[in-house]
């Protein structure tokens, strides 16, 4: 069985972690496959020049020639190989750099589940919001999950189901309940790396104030530092000189590097969301709407811009409570699980020995 996921490669990690996750799902629902990715890195898919440069492609070459050369689906193939289509999270399910994802749904009408959608903002499932194409082929996916209100209430006369995202599996059989915290994990990120990966100022200013009083108050516990981003690594030696930093090419090592922790804080979402993956309870600074999903790894949410003092007193009560918060997180990834493998068996039987 060939299934074919949308997601990103060598871009955002988080995306590769929901990826990670819904591989695992999947497996444990039964299924057998070979993996194939569709690769929204805007590298290979840039919205604007790919689709000019795609169209020229397709009207020179009969759609053979290809612009990019990664190890992903390309929009030459046949793709009537493709058993199945799985869009694996990320707010990005819909714009351009989806089309060709969406032609090869409505073309050779090949299933597909759509698993832990998100959106940073409220829409309507009409033409005012979606252009045919995707209302088409979003309309006949035969599952549909949601990691917030928003998206599932967008959806819901789809049926959508609003479950945590598939990123609280991305570690699945790694849990290790955590009975005191002798390391904590601190998400690094910068103001000053390429745009959609970098953060704005006012929370950097206010994650750098949270992370100093944690070295300072917790200086009997160690403390390390991740980065999920090549370029965040120039400039972390300036932001907190002398502290240790932990970072990875390869998505999959994020298991081992976030296993070391029994306590984790920072802004990406889902760098909370693989160390909830393996029972490690979690602190999420959020800076925009998407910053809900946390809500679905247990963790605890504050906004840029909340009281410090609130924020110091609640990682301190998290610190506290470890071991009751890594029991309560591990039986909801428990439960949590086997809701999504009932959902998957029901809407894959055919596949199913």
């Amino acid at each position: 069985m060939n299934i074919l996921f949308s997601a990103t490669r060598q871009w955002n990690p988080g995306d590769e972690f929901i990826l990670m996750g819904c591989i695992n799902l999947l497996r444990a629902s039964g299924l057998e496959f070979n993996p194939i990715v569709y690769n929204r890195n805007p590298q290979i898919r840039p919205k604007g020049k790919y689709n000019r440069y795609n169209k020229l492609d397709r009207a020179i070459s009969g759609g053979k020639y290809t612009p990019f050369l990664d190890n992903s689906y390309k929009d030459s193939h046949e793709g009537s190989y493709i058993d199945l289509i799985v869009l694996a999270g990320s707010p990005e399910w819909r714009g351009k750099r989806m089309n060709s994802l969406y032609e090869l749904v409505n073309k050779h009408k090949i299933p597909m589940i759509i698993l832990g959608v998100g959106s940073a903002r409220e829409f309507s499932f009409d033409l005012k919001c979606f252009p045919q194409s995707e209302l088409d082929a979003i309309s006949a996916a035969r599952l549909i999950t949601c990691r917030d209100e928003r998206t599932s209430t967008g959806l819901s006369g789809l049926g959508a189901h609003f479950i945590p995202c598939p990123a609280l599996f991305s570690a699945d059989g790694h849990e290790s309940p955590r009975t005191s915290v002798r390391k904590i994990g601190l998400i690094y990120g910068s103001d000053q790396t390429v745009n959609h990966n970098r953060i704005s100022s006012e929370t950097f200013d206010y994650l750098k104030q949270i992370y100093f009083w944690v070295i300072d108050t917790y200086s009997d516990v160690q403390v390390e530092f991740v980065a999920h981003y090549v370029d965040e690594l120039t400039t972390f030696e300036i932001d907190f000189p002398g502290q240790k930093i932990c970072y990875s090419y390869d998505s999959k090592d994020y298991i081992d590097i976030y296993s070391r922790y029994d306590l984790v804080i920072g802004h990406r979402i889902h760098g909370i969301g693989i160390s909830a993956s393996q029972g490690i309870p979690g602190v999420s600074v959020s800076h925009d709407l998407r910053g809900e999903t946390a809500r679905g790894f247990c963790a605890e949410i504050v906004r840029v811009g909340d009281a410090l003092d609130d924020v110091f007193g609640l990682i301190s009560s998290k610190v506290d409570n470890i071991q009751t918060e890594s029991h309560r997180l591990i039986e909801h990834k428990n439960q949590v699980r086997e809701r999504y493998v009932e959902l998957i068996r029901e809407s894959c039987k055919e596949w199913l020995r």
